[in-house]
């Protein structure tokens, strides 16, 4: 090879590298060919790119070299500490014949592959650091040069504008998105449908915008006020609504508490990012927002990403908190439009009620008193038989009464008013008041329409039995943990579960027989078994299943 045409060649590579990383839309994409690129220039063994947050701390760090299990053999990437952090603190290119002796060295973790020079450039968007090229180990054996140093600078230079204009790409889609999510919700809304569609719809489109692998929104039970999960849509958390949150402590808590949204990357960094759900992957960034202002928050909206990828941008969380504002318009809509129906309810009972004075009852008390007359001209038989017929009818000018007493002070019946304070509330309070004997808070699944159809009768039984059910646990099992679950279908089914001991044999069972005979008393049965057959700790499951009433019986 000519000498001359050496040069030449590293020019060629270099535009070939600035092509080829200009050339992406994607922003990921865009990363990693910078990286990629950067590798092949300098014929570096090792490559990486670490993504600086708002603190000037390394949120994300992307490698070429290593594979995946040799990367989690390492563990969690690096934070900036060490040589790449002076590369943090001082963004200027920074080249050296051998890691360890710099002074800002601390050494590499276990199962890091050994690494000696290195050469390191920042990148740059409208002039401030936004992140920062790694290269280690010539092959050969040889150092870095200067050469591959200005090499590298000229590939930062490039890839800046490749990533900015990636960046600008991804925002213009992500606000496309935005708009159109936004029609689709703002017609539900102004159509009149209820809540808990808007919430439904609102969830699934704040995924699909924020590019998220799970979203949910929760609102706080009427009684408890507890969280409770409204919508979910991903990671098969679609069948886990009407679960309850963890009371406080957590990032949805104290949203809702406060109306301050809560954003982190990583949820493994702090222990408040709990979101008490059976997930099929472990999550990495979480956000949470108040659906409502400060001080009238009605619930909140939740979004996360799998562990491993990019964090929510800015834009993505202006989106959502406007999908949240979305949310609580809707609530305070459905709300107007009931307290519509209750002013129309209580007028239409009004009516009715003058309608029934005026009318009926005075109808029926000239009917009496024109028997009254008839029966004094009848003979004896007769007289008897109109006298009953004016009973009859005073009875029913009786029952007229009581119903219009009933309708002008908007009296509802009995049923309806025993379940005022609902199935589900109790539920709730029975769970929470066990806490502090139990030692953690049980996890609560809901199924079905828990408080319209489950029968007072019934419903009492649920409560006794779960009371009974959570005390044998606290009592008894030793767990760590446990799980509550009320299903209403066919039959209403109520499952309490726990990881504990498990029951030893010989064991006075006179609690699990009184709970055995309630579900008799209702046609049902008492199931008690092990949780886990196959565990060192079997724990402990029982399921408590009684029939739902047929309407005969209900309307009886």
């Amino acid at each position: 090879m000519d000498p001359v045409d050496a040069p030449r060649d590293r020019t060629d590579v270099l535009l070939e590298a600035v092509v080829g990383v200009g050339r992406g839309l994607d922003v990921e994409t865009v990363l990693h060919r910078i990286v990629e690129a950067a590798v092949s220039l300098v014929d570096a063994r090792y490559g990486a790119l670490g993504l600086l947050d708002a603190d000037s701390r390394i949120s994300r760090f992307l490698t070429v070299g290593m594979t995946a299990a040799e990367v989690a053999a390492i563990g969690p990437y690096p934070t900036g500490h060490g040589v790449l952090g002076q590369l943090i603190r001082h963004p200027v290119p920074l080249r050296l014949p051998d890691i360890s002796a710099h002074v800002a060295s601390v050494g590499f973790p276990a199962h890091h592959p050994p690494m000696r020079t290195f050469v390191g450039v920042p990148l740059r968007v409208h002039g401030s650091p936004f992140g920062n090229l790694y290269l280690t180990d010539k092959r050969g054996g040889g150092e870095f040069t200067a050469e591959d140093e200005r090499v590298l600078e000229a590939l930062a230079a490039a890839a800046s504008v490749a990533v900015e204009n990636a960046r600008l790409y991804d925002v213009a889609r992500l606000r496309e998105r935005w708009a159109r999510a936004n029609d689709r919700i703002s017609r539900q809304v102004l159509a009149g449908s209820s809540p808990h569609d808007v919430l439904t719809l609102v969830g699934s489109e704040a995924r699909e915008v924020a590019d998220a692998d799970v979203t949910a929104i929760a609102v706080p039970d009427p009684v408890t006020g507890r969280l409770v999960l409204s919508s979910a849509s991903g990671l098969d958390t679609e069948a886990q609504v009407g679960s309850v949150l963890a009371a406080d402590g957590t990032f949805a808590a104290l949203t809702f508490r406060t109306g301050v949204p809560m954003v982190t990357d990583d949820v493994t960094a702090d222990d408040r990012a709990s979101l008490a759900l059976e997930l099929s992957g472990e999550l990495g960034p979480l956000a949470v927002w108040p659906i409502g202002q400060t001080g009238t928050s009605r619930g909140v909206l939740i979004a996360a990403r799998l562990a491993g990828r990019p964090p929510f941008s800015s834009v993505v969380v202006e989106a959502l908190s406007a999908f949240a504002g979305q949310a609580a318009v809707a609530l305070e809509l459905a709300e107007g439009r009931a307290d519509a129906e209750r002013v129309t309810l209580l007028r239409d009972r009004e009516r009715i009620a003058r309608d029934l004075h005026d009318l009926a009852i005075q109808r029926l008390y000239a009917t009496g008193l024109s028997l009254q007359r008839v029966a004094r001209g009848a003979t004896p038989e007769m007289a008897e038989q109109l006298a009953r017929s004016v009973d009859e009818v005073d009875e029913t000018i009786a029952l007229v009464r009581t119903t219009i007493y009933r309708l002008q002070s908007g009296e509802v019946p009995r049923g309806a008013s025993a379940r005022r304070v609902g199935l589900r509330s109790r539920v709730i309070t029975e769970v929470d008041a066990t806490a502090a004997a139990l030692g953690f808070t049980a996890r609560l699944r809901f199924e079905g329409a828990v408080d319209t159809l489950v029968p007072p009768d019934v419903a009492e039984h649920v409560v006794a039995v779960l009371r009974e059910a959570l005390s044998n646990v606290a009592r008894h099992a030793h767990a760590s943990q446990a799980e509550v679950r009320l299903a209403v279908g066919r039959d209403v089914v109520l499952t309490v579960s726990d990881d504990g001991v498990g029951i030893p044999a010989g064991v006075a069972r006179s609690g699990l027989l009184n709970l055995a005979r309630r579900a008799a008393e209702s046609g049902g049965v008492l199931v008690v078994g092990p949780a886990t057959p196959s565990a060192v700790q079997t724990g402990t499951r029982l399921e408590w299943r009684v029939p739902m009433p047929d309407d005969d019986a209900l309307g009886s």
